[in-house]
């Protein structure tokens, strides 16, 4: 698992669209009250057509996007300023992306790969609903207009200056909930999400969820990569010696899972419990003296680790050490928010060598 690849994936999502929670008595209702009806299932699959700008500033430049969506499916088309122009369907029963320019299809299936949807707005402000409610500060703003809605204005300010997630600023529509604009800064990026228009009335033909793909067009079946659970035997035959954290006191090993990372290299995750609650997380690879290295990400800081030059990262609910040894990179991490980076660094001395 690389996870500063990850939290740099999801600073991306979080961009799109972000969940605020907080307690205000400002306006009819609460930054709560707001977040609660934008998440809040609708009986019947909101219909409508759509079109908004992304704007990743020096992560990716804008953005134009055309969105159709209409009992629960959608089609999504893109245009980046850099002239790429892809297609993503989703027909309920696979998710098809097609690159115009590349002219190259993949298709995956909904129910093997283990993807439901392309991700929603909603989708996006459930998967980091609790991501900020602890970390910053929430109240209502002044209502705007945003495509010619009228929308709620929530604003997040971070209550600590480095952290990876910033100040944020989300306008939700009255009418049907559905989030307009959204300003984030997160992992070091600003990045602004705008619709400028919004028509919850308009005829989509089921057509929209149809692709024509050329006939020249290169397809590819793809499914996302899982988790392989292996032994300890098979860790040492492919790893040789390496550092493990010792079972004891109440800490047991529970999984040895493995993932391909980057450049098809083998990293092994170590899950541990603690008294039967889910406690550390520890993953090892062989380390590439030429690979290129990855630049810090907001909130990481540089600290000494088992004598060696590492990277922490402690945030309200994400706490990780990272740093290699005798050519082994190591990451240890925990989503408890009890634990500490001093917690980790304990496990880190308690470390044997494995052969």
């Amino acid at each position: 698992m690389n996870w500063k690849k990850s939290l740099r994936a999801a600073g991306l999502v979080a961009a799109l669209t972000f969940s605020l929670v907080g307690c205000n008595t400002e306006g009819a209702y609460s930054p709560q009250e707001i977040i609660d009806h934008a998440l809040q299932e609708t009986k019947e699959p909101l219909t409508y057509y759509g079109e908004y700008t992304m704007d990743m500033g020096e992560a990716g430049g804008k953005i134009q996007v055309k969105e159709w969506t209409k009992d629960g499916k959608r089609r999504i088309e893109t245009t980046a300023e850099n002239g790429e122009h892809s297609i993503t369907v989703n027909n309920g029963s696979q998710v098809i992306m097609y690159d115009v320019v590349k002219n190259t299809v993949h298709k995956i299936d909904i129910n093997k790969g283990g993807v439901n949807e392309i991700p929603s707005q909603r989708d996006q402000l459930e998967l980091l609903f609790n991501a900020v409610k602890d970390t910053h500060d929430v109240k209502m703003a002044e209502e705007e207009k945003i495509a010619g809605r009228d929308t709620y204005k929530v604003v997040a300010k971070a209550k600590k200056d480095d952290t990876l997630i910033g100040d944020i600023e989300v306008w939700v529509d009255k009418k049907t909930w559905v989030t307009l604009k959204t300003i984030t800064n997160s992992a070091g990026n600003k990045m602004t999400t705008e619709y400028t228009k919004m028509d919850e009335k308009a005829k989509i033909d089921d057509a929209q969820f149809t692709l024509d793909i050329p006939k020249d067009a290169k397809v590819e079946e793809i499914s996302i990569p899982e988790s392989e659970s292996v032994t300890l035997d098979t860790v040492k035959e492919q790893l040789g010696e390496f550092l493990m954290v010792p079972e004891g006191n109440g800490l047991t090993l529970e999984e040895i899972s493995l993932d391909k990372g980057i450049e098809d290299r083998s990293e092994y995750t170590f899950s541990y419990a603690k008294n039967g609650q889910q406690d550390i997380s520890v993953t090892v690879f062989k380390a590439n003296s030429n690979a290129k290295k990855v630049e810090p990400i907001k909130g990481e800081k540089e600290m000494d680790i088992r004598g060696q030059k590492g990277t922490v990262m402690d945030e309200n609910k994400f706490h990780s050490i990272s740093w290699q040894e005798n050519g082994y990179q190591y990451s240890m991490f925990t989503v408890d928010s009890k634990r500490t980076i001093e917690d980790l660094v304990a496990y880190t001395k308690q470390m044997t060598i494995v052969k």
